[in-house]
């Protein structure tokens, strides 16, 4: 007697069908996941960027109130130099400012000693700022021990490319003068469609702001640090990775305002 019972399998058809919508799943499941790592990467490195450019923000600000102490009226007369100031006992405070360099002395760290600060622009190439250059920029920090003399004479040029210096802020775009000038941005961005815009026109906004402004009592700017009482402090930022829909790197804007105590 034959049995009436017949085993049946998937036919190739139906497999071919299976592994497409099994493959088609799949392929829209990783390209969201992509997706979604991009806009994570996107969102970390604009969250360390701020990060970093307000731990910057803190520490000048910290470093502005500090600066002039000790000042000249902490000691007696005949126990510093004929010019207090020249002394490596007195912090003569806000030393020196421009649009890309602000120069400070005094006692910082509470240690005792007095010391230069001097925070210079360097451009994409790492040399010192000028007229020529190009940013992305690099915000540069040089530091030493306060030598007796005429303040803001103590740290060089050669100092602040050399081992005492540290970078502590990247990516600075902004470079104005106050007159509308400001230095080109270099690169490029392609874009999705093929076509590309220079990093100069895409930005253009950002690069016009002072990064270093001095304010008198009347809310004047100025240059002369005899006069000034308070600095501005302003930085735009372009974040390490582009956006994952504009293809963009994101440019940011920090600002603070610091009041100087001693002066």
């Amino acid at each position: 007697m034959k049995s009436t019972c017949q085993q049946r399998g998937f036919t190739l058809i139906e497999m071919m069908i299976t592994v497409a919508v099994l493959t088609i799943v799949l392929g829209t499941v990783v390209t969201y996941i992509s997706r979604l790592q991009r806009v994570y990467k996107t969102q970390e490195t604009n969250v360390d960027s701020t990060d970093e450019g307000r731990m910057f923000l803190d520490n000048i600000e910290r470093e502005l109130h500090q600066s002039g102490y000790p000042n000249k009226n902490m000691y007696t007369k005949s126990n510093l130099n004929a010019t207090p100031a020249n002394d490596v006992h007195v912090g003569a405070g806000l030393v020196n400012i421009s649009k890309w360099n602000i120069y400070l002395e005094g006692d910082l760290d509470n240690d005792g000693t007095v010391e230069d600060v001097r925070y210079t622009l360097l451009d994409n190439t790492g040399a010192i700022a000028t007229a020529a250059s190009n940013c992305p920029c690099i915000l540069q920090r040089t530091q030493k021990t306060k030598l007796a003399g005429v303040p803001g004479t103590t740290i060089t040029d050669a100092d602040v490319l050399g081992a005492n210096a540290t970078a502590v802020l990247n990516n600075v775009i902004n470079s104005g003068d106050g007159a509308g000038n400001a230095l080109t941005i270099a690169g490029s961005t392609l874009f999705s469609a093929g076509n590309s815009s220079t990093n100069n026109a895409l930005y253009t906004a950002y690069r016009t702001p002072m990064i270093f402004t001095g304010y008198t009592n009347a809310g004047t700017a100025s240059i002369d640090v005899t006069q000034i009482r308070s600095v501005e402090i302003a930085v735009n930022l372009l974040t390490n990775y582009n956006d994952s829909q504009t293809n963009m790197r994101q440019p940011l804007t920090l600002r603070t305002t610091v009041k100087l105590n001693n002066f």
